[in-house]
Parts: C-alpha cells; structure tokens; sequence
C-alpha cells in the first residue's frame, strides 16, 4: 500500500467532500502522532521510564488502529480514537511520571495541550456533537491534572525529562507534532486548492459544454420551430388542396367550377381579386377568354378577351412560367373597398400547365406580398385546374364526337334499311325476269309446238311467224334492257352504299 493510499484510507466518492477532507487529516495527524511522537517516547521510556512505556506503544498502534477504523468504514469513530487518545494517554504518562504535589511537567504538558487541537483539525461545525462531546472530555482531562497525579506512582526519577534532554526531546516533539499539524493543513489547503481548481477547471468545462449545449439547443429548438413552421405550411397546403379537389370534383359545370375556385383560393391565400382565364379560339386564332373572376371592377375587363403575347397574361402563356411581381405597373389594377381603392403590393400570375401545355392562366392581386410557400401552393392548385380544364374540354370534344357518331350510326341505318329495300327490290326484280324467262320458254316451246304443228302451213303462215317472232323478239330485248337497267342501278347502289361505309369507318 502507497503514502497516498494510506492517507486517503477510508474516503469514498459518495462521501461530502468536508468528511473527505476531514478523514484525510485524521489519517495524516494519526502517522504523525504514531511516528512523530508515541516512537521516541518509546524508545525514550525504554530508557529511562520502562514502568510507563507501554502507553506510548498503546498510542502507536492505536493511533493506527484509527486509520484502520477510517477504511472500515467507520470515520467518525476513527476520528474520535486520534481526537481523544493521545491526549488520555499523555494524561496517563504525566500521572506515572509526577508525584504527588509536584507541579506539571512542561514537556509533557506542551505536548498534550498540542494534542488537544486535533479535535478541531478532524471536526467541523456540521458535526458539532462530537466536536463538543469530545472537547468537553479534553478540557476535562486538563483540569484534572493536578488531581490524578497521586493514582498512579511508579518508582521513576522524572529529573531527566524535567531537566535534562528529555525535556528538550519532549518539547520537541511538541513542535513537531505542531508543524506537522500545521504542515498537513497547508498540505491539505493546497489538495482543496488543486481540487478546487480542477472543480473550477471543470467548472468552466460544464459551463462551456452548457453553452455549447444551449447553443445546440437554441439550434435545435430553431429547427424544431421551423420544423414546425414547415409542417404548418405543409397541412396549410394539404388542407387547401383538398377543398380545391372536392371544388374541382363536385361541380361539373364549368361556369359553376371557375366561379366557386376563383373565390376559393382569394380567400385562402388572403388575397383581394383575381382573374381565371382559359384558352379559347376567336376567329381562328387561340386566345385567353375570362372564364371566372372575383373582386374586379368594370374597367380592369372591360375586355373579356386576351390575345396570346398581349400584355402580362398573354407573356405568361407564352413563357409557361410563373410571374410574381411586387412592383406594380402604374394603373394596371386598382383594389375597390368601402374605404377607397388601393394599389396591390403584390400581383401573381400564373400559368395552367399540364404536361407542358397552357390549359390557362390564373392571374392574383394582392394587397400584401404572398409568401413562398402560398406560391407553391397556387402553382400546385394550377397543375389540379389545368387538368380539371383538360379533362373538361376533352371530354367536350368526347360528347360532340359522341353525338356526331350516333347522328352517323342513325344515318348508316337508314342508308342500311334504304339498301335491304333496294336488295329486296333487286330481288323482286330478278324473280319477276325469271318468271318471264320462264314464260319466254314456255312461249318458245308452245311456238315450236305450234310450228312442228303448223309445218305444213309454215310457208302459208310464214309472214305470220316472222311477225310473231319479231314482236317476241322484241319483248325479250325489252325484258333484257329493264333487267340490265335494273342490275345496273342495283351495282350502283350497291357501290354508293360501300363508300359510305368507308367513309363511317373512317
């Protein structure tokens, strides 16, 4: 076991730093009495008192026996062993060495009076029981001096340590004892100096890291408020979009549409008028068409349309990009109220794209300026119109093709009720040409007949057969011609009809 270990016997981490420091100088004052003063005298009383030498040897191991108390644990019981021993046992030693009716002996006396301070080198005020108690017990001991001399005389010449060197060991000792006293409480106030500078030092450290701390947590409480600020202006965002979608599926109508999400978005946003426009042809050419508008005065529009390139909005279509402008062109707009009119800080114009083509242009006014995030916000909402817009034209145009298509179909099917007619006509036709190719046959064989019959009469009748025949003859070529007319008309009607099928499909 090292010096230090030996002085700091019994000091723990839980203890007050007070008791710490009190123990320490316990175990200090106990080497310096144990070796300081019990040795000599000792070795002293060997000597020259060999009756009264077993109280220093008690002293010395009891006065170690303290720091062995202190490191079991048991500080108050070691300080009190170092406090009142020593000067109990001089006590003693100064009975065996006087007689009766002597007075003191100076060595002896110094060297408990110098003992009688411990008490107030291992206690402090926070313990001040035991600080009396056993200061009471010392002054006791002091008082007693002159009475306790006759209890105890051993057969012992005390001229030597009154006169001789011992007395001069005695006081020596005395002043030993008093600097290493001394010398440990320096020692110690140096320890609490270097503790208190380390504590200091440390101190400082935590004061440091409590800045760093506090800045970090300044900043951290910076990011949590602007965290907060951010998901504000997300649900701000969110919520708006989701009354602009319920706007955008409930209505149906365009007119009703445009109207209800013009008013919708100046009043989310805070702002005080604006204008939706959406893109319309005019004579063949594109143009932007007021569709809705809120808050704005006869003169602002006094044209309901816009040329592409024209001014401001017409720039915008051109650009597909957003303008924002704080700066307000002279007399471009005025804001009416019951108090007069005003100028807009702030004027956002904003282009409704859906995958890179303008469907519109949505143009706000504002007395105050917008911030970005309300900005988003619109130009998020212009993505949501232009593809209501979209799908609204598309299917407009879907429901015209629609209806041009079944004005078609009912076509087609008189076109198709008009040609099984013409084919049952055709039909008719093509029966009543073999009924009177039938009949022709029937005819030719009834004239064979009569010819075979008539064979001898043939050259009697033969004017008559020529005529016959030539007016039969004619029939059939009649016959032939309205059969021909009628395929002819048949395969025309029949090509007509195939082109306008064409065409349907087309």
């Amino acid at each position: 076991m090292t010096f230090a270990q030996i002085l700091n016997a019994g000091i723990r981490d839980d203890q007050p730093s007070h008791l710490q420091k009190k123990i320490r100088i316990a175990n200090s004052v106990a080497l310096i009495v144990s070796f300081g003063v019990a040795l000599p005298f000792i070795i002293v009383s060997l000597i020259h008192f060999p009756p009264v030498a077993i109280l220093p040897s008690i002293g010395f191991f009891v006065c170690l026996g303290s720091i062995g108390a202190n490191a079991l644990g048991a500080p108050v019981t070691g300080r009190g062993i170092i406090s009142l021993l020593p000067v109990t046992l001089t006590a003693l030693f100064h009975v065996g060495l006087a007689a009766a009716g002597e007075p003191p002996i100076f060595g002896v006396y110094l060297i408990a009076l110098s003992f009688s301070s411990v008490v107030f080198l291992v206690f402090d005020l926070r313990e001040k029981t035991y600080l009396f108690s056993i200061a009471g017990i010392i002054a006791l001991i002091f008082i007693s001096f002159p009475y306790t001399q006759h209890w105890w005389e051993p057969v012992i010449d005390d001229t030597i340590i009154r006169e001789g060197y011992v007395s001069i060991v005695a006081i020596l000792t005395s002043l030993t004892f008093a600097f290493g006293s001394v010398l440990t409480l320096v020692t110690q106030n140096q320890l609490s100096e270097k503790k208190t500078a380390q504590l200091l030092a440390e101190a400082n450290e935590i004061n440091e890291k409590a800045k760093e701390s506090e800045q970090e947590l300044k900043e951290s409480l910076k990011q949590l408020e602007e965290a907060q600020e951010e998901e504000k202006r997300r649900q701000w965002v969110a919520e708006g979009l989701a009354q602009t979608v319920s706007i955008l599926r409930e209505n149906d109508d365009l007119q009703s549409m445009s109207d209800r999400i013009i008013s919708h978005i100046i009043r989310y946003i805070n702002a005080n008028q604006g204008g939706l426009f959406i893109v319309d042809e005019q004579g063949g050419n594109e143009c932007l068409r007021l569709q809705a508008c809120y808050a704005y005065g006869r003169k602002k529009f006094r044209k309901k349309t816009i040329a592409i390139g024209e001014g401001l909005l017409g720039q915008t279509y051109l650009e597909k990009e957003y303008n924002y402008l704080t700066d307000i062109p002279q007399d471009y707009v005025d804001i009416t109220s019951g108090l007069g009119k005003a100028t807009p800080r702030a004027l956002l114009i904003i282009p409704l794209m859906i995958n890179e083509e303008v469907e519109g242009v949505l143009e706000l006014a504002s007395l105050q300026e917008l911030k970005p995030h309300e900005i988003e916000f619109v130009q998020t909402l212009g993505e949501n119109i232009a593809a209501t817009l979209r799908n609204g034209r598309i299917s407009t145009e879907t429901k015209m093709l629609l209806e041009e298509s079944q004005q078609q179909t009912e076509e087609m099917r008189a076109q198709e009720e008009e040609m099984r007619q013409n084919m049952e006509e055709l039909q008719a036709t093509q029966e009543q040409s073999e009924r009177l190719r039938a009949e022709l046959e029937e005819n030719e064989n009834l004239l064979k007949e009569k010819l075979q019959e008539l064979e001898d009469a043939q050259r009697e009748t033969e004017e008559v057969r020529r005529v016959e025949k030539q007016r039969a003859d004619e029939q059939i070529k009649s016959r032939n011609k309205m059969m021909e007319k009628a395929m002819q008309k048949f395969k025309e009607r029949e090509q007509e009809l195939m082109a306008q099928l064409e065409a349907a499909k087309e």
